[in-house]
Parts: structure tokens; C-alpha cells; sequence
């Protein structure tokens, strides 16, 4: 499966890296923040702002990302990536105003992007056979995913448990400075220059005709590159949106704190199974089929996200819009792979992911929606609404290589 053991060590590492950094900032910064609102004194719009500036700088540095792992080489880039994301937690447990915790929340959203899937997918997919690819990028977003589940569960611990929410932050400096050092045990640069071995089997939607490696200028002139792009916005927009306010929301409806915690744990649990299990159902079905399932599944998850005043809509939304993320994330990675090529997978990946910084609109709005009609339902309709408009258009993604 790995073309050594140092390579497996390094999946290992790269997982565990993204559990966290998903855990400790998009996962449960929503869990946190009314503990700061609290005792700083924010309106629900300025605690928004953070939010923002955490999808804004995920979006901005992920072409940075690419350009970075060809410049710093593998041990640079993901230096940079844990120093920042250090440095961010480090200022969010020592902040007293709005503004370090805007720097605080760019940082980690520069880390996010300099650590996650645009270049780990790249790495990944260098230290396996291609036969395993798919598989092994599904066990990696996967991963991820994990971290959302237990993220809201500990932050949830810690504030319930009589906890300062400023150790949350310096617990998650700290255990992201250990990964860091655990990553430069197993990283090799070689790694980067290595062509996987190529097999017959190859993923349903490259049955007819075989990748090429595309250039980003090519890419740019694809539609499929914008289709695809437009449905990880969608993912990103409504997620982010989701882990700023959906406990929040449903404490507004009359469920409890707890219970809402609950959920954000129950989303990122099927967001994690539905990475995992994309990773299988690629090699039976196509992927911009998988890609329409979720963006379906979205709209479903959030509509009901806008009327959840008792526990089984409350479900409802976990279960279909945790689905719908993870699922639209593994989708959108793979068909960029599958469609372009892997050569210039992470700028690709990169610019694609520019598309996410639309996102940064999502915590905002949600927010002053929140302080204008004192709740959140009809942005929520809304979002719901625009992943259904992006199902319907899915339908329309085809492979650029088979013209």
C-alpha cells in the first residue's frame, strides 16, 4: 500500500495533524466562542468577524500552500504551517480585545491551509499506489472529519467542567508544537519527486480516457473547473456558517447546550463517515455522482437546520449536512485528481480552493441575521436553497478529457 515504512509514518502523521487542526479551530471554535463572547463583551456580529477571517485566510493561502511546498520543499511548508498555527493559538489564549483575536484567527487560518488536504493530498498521493489512492485520500479527509467529532466534545468538557476557555486554546498550542516535531521524523523530501507506480485499475471516471496532467492556465479555461469549484464554496460556506452558530442556533430554539454540542459532534461524525466512505464507493460509482448526492444532502441538512426546535429535525440536519461536507470534500478532491491530473494537483487544488473564501461571507451574515431578526432560520433557508440550485447543476460536470 505505502512504498515504505517511513512513508506509512508519515500518513500517520499527516492524519493526526489534520485531526487536529480540524478539531481545535473550524470544529470548535463555535463551541468556545460564547465563553469569550461572554466575558469580552462581543455582539454575535463582531465574534462573527473571527470566522471570517478564519475561512478568508484558509481560502487565500491555499494556492499559497502549493506554491509554498515547491519553494520550502515538504519540511519547510509544513514548518511554516504548524508555526503559525501555534502562534494563532498562542494569541487567541492571551486575547482581551477583538482585534488579536481576528490576527489570531488569520493565523490559523494560513496554518489551516498550509497543513490540510491542498498539499497532504499531493504527499499522500505520492507514498501510495495508484490502485490505493483514492482510498488512502478518503482514510486522510477522513481523519479530518474524526477531528470534528471530538473537537465540540472536548471543548464542551472543558468549558461545562469549570475550565478556562484560554487553556482550550494553550492545549491546542501545544499538542499542534509536539505534531510539528513529530512530522520532521518522518518527512522526506524525496517523497515529493517520486511518480507513483502506475496500475491498470484505474476509478470509474477515468475508465473511457486517462488523465493528463493539466496545467492551471489550462484548467482555468475548463467549466468543469468552476462547477466543481462552486460546490466546494457551497460545502465550505454552509460549514463554516454551521460551526460559527448552529449551537447558537438550536440553544435559541429551545434544545440545550449540551445537546447542541451534541450535534456539532454528530455532523462531524457523519462527515467523517462519509469521507471514509466515499474512499469506497468511488471504485462503484462515479465520482461526480458522489458529488451530487452531497450537494443534495445539503440542502436537505439545511432546511432542516432552520426549523430544528426538537431533537429529531436536530438529527436530522447532523446526520444530512455532516454528510453532505464530507462527502463534497472528498468529491471535489478527487474529481480535481481525476480530471487534471496529480502534477499540478496542489495549485489546482489551491485555486480551487479560492473558491472557499467566498465562505468567509457565511459567519458574517449568519451573524447579523442573528442581531437583525434575533435568529438565524431564514439564512439558513436560504443556504439551503443555493445547494440545492448547485445539485441541479452538477448534473452537468463532465470529464474535460473525453471531448
Amino acid at each position: 500500500m505505502f512504498v515504505s515504512k517511513r512513508a506509512a509514518g508519515l500518513f500517520l502523521v499527516l492524519s493526526l495533524i489534520f485531526f487536529h487542526i480540524t478539531a481545535s479551530t473550524f470544529a470548535s471554535l463555535g463551541v468556545v466562542l460564547p465563553a469569550m463572547i461572554a466575558e469580552l463583551q462581543w455582539s454575535w456580529t463582531e465574534a462573527g468577524f473571527g470566522f471570517t477571517a478564519l475561512a478568508l485566510f484558509t481560502g487565500l493561502f491555499s494556492p499559497v500552500a502549493a506554491e509554498s511546498l515547491k519553494r520550502l520543499g515538504l519540511r519547510g511548508n509544513y514548518a511554516a504551517g504548524g508555526m503559525s498555527m501555534a502562534a494563532g493559538f498562542a494569541l487567541l489564549a492571551a486575547a482581551h480585545s477583538l482585534l488579536p483575536y481576528l490576527v489570531a484567527t488569520s493565523l490559523l487560518g494560513a496554518g489551516f491551509a498550509l497543513l490540510a488536504n491542498v498539499p497532504s493530498t499531493y504527499v499522500i498521493a505520492q507514498t501510495v499506489l495508484v490502485k490505493r489512492r483514492n482510498f488512502m485520500i478518503g482514510a486522510y479527509l477522513a481523519a479530518g472529519g474524526a477531528g470534528g467529532v471530538a473537537g465540540p466534545l472536548l471543548a464542551h468538557a472543558l468549558i461545562e467542567g469549570g475550565g478556562d476557555w484560554r487553556q482550550y486554546w494553550r492545549l491546542a498550542m501545544g499538542l499542534m508544537l509536539a505534531l510539528t516535531a513529530a512530522f520532521f521524523i518522518f518527512a522526506d523530501s524525496r517523497f515529493l519527486s517520486r511518480a507513483p507506480e502506475r496500475t491498470e485499475e484505474a476509478a470509474p471516471e477515468a475508465d473511457k480516457t486517462a488523465p493528463r496532467d493539466w496545467t492551471l492556465k489550462e484548467t482555468l479555461r475548463a467549466p468543469a473547473f468552476y462547477l466543481i469549484g462552486g460546490a466546494l464554496m457551497a460545502a465550505y460556506f454552509c460549514g463554516v456558517s454551521v460551526s460559527s452558530w448552529a449551537v447558537t442556533h438550536l440553544t435559541g430554539l429551545g434544545l440545550s447546550a449540551g445537546f447542541a454540542s451534541g450535534m456539532l459532534s454528530l455532523h462531524a461524525a457523519s462527515n467523517a463517515v462519509a469521507r471514509a466512505a466515499g474512499g469506497v464507493a468511488v471504485k462503484q460509482l462515479r465520482a461526480r455522482h458522489l458529488l451530487i448526492a452531497g450537494l443534495g444532502a445539503e440542502a436537505v441538512g439545511m432546511l432542516a437546520l432552520s426549523f430544528a426546535s426538537n431533537t429529531a429535525i436536530a438529527v436530522v440536519f447532523a446526520v444530512f449536512e455532516g454528510f453532505a461536507f464530507g462527502m463534497i470534500l472528498f468529491a471535489t478532491t478527487v474529481l480535481t485528481i481525476e480530471y487534471f491530473g496529480l502534477k499540478h494537483s496542489p495549485a489546482i487544488l489551491g485555486a480551487m480552493n479560492l473558491f472557499a473564501t467566498v465562505a468567509m461571507l457565511g459567519p458574517t451574515l449568519t451573524g447579523l441575521t442573528g442581531d437583525l431578526f434575533g435568529g438565524f432560520s431564514p439564512i439558513f433557508i436560504i443556504y439551503g436553497a443555493g445547494a440545492a440550485t448547485l445539485a441541479c447543476a452538477a448534473f452537468f460536470i463532465h470529464n474535460p478529457n473525453e471531448n
